[in-house]
Formats: structure tokens, sequence, C-alpha cells
């Protein structure tokens, strides 16, 4: 299938989500998944609610911040990352991403999360591979012991791992994991603020099959990642999310900026988002974007 075919067709999923959330108009304000927490309370009243910043399923699986609000729920994202110069050599990935998560007490929860399907696209020389396989899984908990009234501050720790189950890349295999601290805050009724910090380490093993030759893909990667933002709550059943997460790798890869914006519809327990991250540095230009449907278990 032509790129740019998939492209647009990821673009009217995107659209189509966000038409089916649009109801949300009559409700009340609740709270969304995923990953790095922050929401503001309904202007109806009552507490936070909680929700999260943009994350695409394509981006690192040990990146992400996780939430700081334990929750049960279950999600479902679509996300694409497309090179700029996809014509020259680029690689453009897709991934449809399963979430759970299940919180026994308020202040801590269990949580994985699956990349079911992962699309890549690769060029060399004018020459063309795609591939389907199933993608990263991880498993993780989150603690939060530390909460002010009104949602004034919430603050925590979690831990994720990945586990070597992908196939994404044949014959290569990768495990790692990622301690982190996660917080957020109310600043008024309308207006609240996330963050968080994570260090993570992944070994891989196995071999690359390419055109010239077959390359080891055996290395060690660690790194940082940070995440703040903001979340603007104009109505009960609106949210508007803006971010910027930081990557720095200590060995391998590049260090990244990225700037993200969301919209997001909630209509009690159910969630729709949209939106979309640009990444800056790196050597080459890429644009992710992200579509996500979330359904709060338990109230």
């Amino acid at each position: 299938m032509n790129p740019l075919v998939r492209t647009l067709a990821l673009a009217g999923l995107v659209a189509l989500l966000g038409a089916g959330a649009a109801r949300a108009q009559e409700a009340a304000g609740s709270g969304d998944g995923g990953d790095a927490d922050s929401d503001a309370g309904a202007s109806s009243g009552g507490d936070d609610s909680g929700a999260s910043a943009l994350v695409s399923p394509t981006s690192n699986a040990l990146v992400a911040i996780r939430r700081s609000e334990p929750r049960s729920q279950v999600a479902l994202s679509v996300g694409a990352s497309v090179n700029g110069q996809a014509n020259r050599g680029g690689l453009q990935r897709g991934a449809l991403e399963l979430e759970g998560s299940w919180a026994p007490a308020r202040t801590w929860e269990l949580f994985t999360t699956l990349n079911a399907m992962a699309f890549r696209s690769l060029i060399v020389n004018g020459q063309g591979q795609d591939q389907v396989r199933v993608g990263s899984m991880t498993v993780g908990a989150t603690w939060v012991p530390f909460s002010l009234s009104g949602g004034r501050f919430d603050g925590g720790f979690f831990l994720r791992f990945l586990l070597p189950t992908s196939n994404e890349l044949s014959g290569v295999h990768a495990w790692g994991f990622q301690p982190g601290l996660t917080f957020r805050g109310m600043a008024t009724r309308w207006l609240a603020w996330f963050g968080g910090f994570s260090y993570r380490v992944s070994q891989s093993w196995g071999s690359i099959e390419t055109p010239l030759a077959v390359r080891s893909a055996s290395a060690t990667q660690t790194g940082v990642s940070a995440m703040l933002g903001v979340t603007f709550v104009p109505a009960p059943w609106l949210r508007l999310v803006a971010q910027c997460s930081g990557n720095a790798p200590f060995s391998r890869g590049n260090d990244t900026l990225s700037p993200g914006l969301s919209v997001r519809f909630v209509d009690g327990p159910f969630v729709a988002e949209i939106g979309a991250v640009l990444p800056l540095g790196g050597v080459t230009r890429s644009f992710s974007s992200v579509a996500k449907v979330s359904w709060r278990l338990g109230g």
C-alpha cells in the first residue's frame, strides 16, 4: 500500500474518533487513560478526576512517564510516526496498542501495555519492504503515597519492565526496565499541571538481515526522559493538553525535545483523544500522531 494512502487512512480514523466523541458535549467531566498524568476538576465542582498526557504507541516503550493517578481502566490507541525523508531510506511505523490497569487501592495500581500490531515500512535504495508483527509489551506498577486535599498535588513512583516478547524485528529481542517519578497538581478549577522524570536501561540481542549484510543488534541502551505539561478545562466535556517531553540517551540514539498538543473529549467513564507530537532533534524530520479511546472501570 502506498505510504500516502496509509497516512490518509489513519487521518480518517482519527477524524472518526473525534466525531464519535462529540456526544460528550452534554456530559460531566471525568478521567482518561494512558501515561503521564493531569486533569482539572469539572466546572460543576468536585475532585480532580485525572487524565493523561499524549503518548504515541510508536514511541520507545521505556520513555513514557506513567500517570500519577492509580485507576482501573482499559484503553486502545492507534499511532503513526512518519519520517519526512522516507523516500531516501526513511522509516515509517504504526502501532495498535492495548492498555489495561487495575487499582486495588487508591494509592497503587498494576498496569500492562501491548503493541498488538506494529507496522513498519522501510525504503532502501528505492526498494520498499513492509511488515506487520507483534510489538513491545510492558508490565509495571505505580505507587502514589503523596496526595494533598483538593487535588492540589499528587506524587509517587512507578516501575516499568519491557518483556523480551516482541517479534517486531525478526531475530531480535530486548528487555529492560524504567524506574521513575510522577506528579501532578491543580492551579485552579480550570487549569492543572503534570510532569515526571525517569531513567531507563534496555538490552537487545540478535541480528538483522539487510540487503548488504547481516548486522548484530546486540547492544545496551541507557537514558533519561522527562515530561512537563498543562491541561486546560474550558468545559466539563473538553480537555486541551499542551506538553513537552525530553529524551536524552546516555548510550546510542539521539537526544530529542518533543512538544505536543491534544484534544480530549470526556463523557462519564469514556474518553476519546486525538493529538500530535513533533520530535525536534535527531538526523531526520518526523511527525507522530495518535488517536485513543479509554474506558474507566469501577466508576
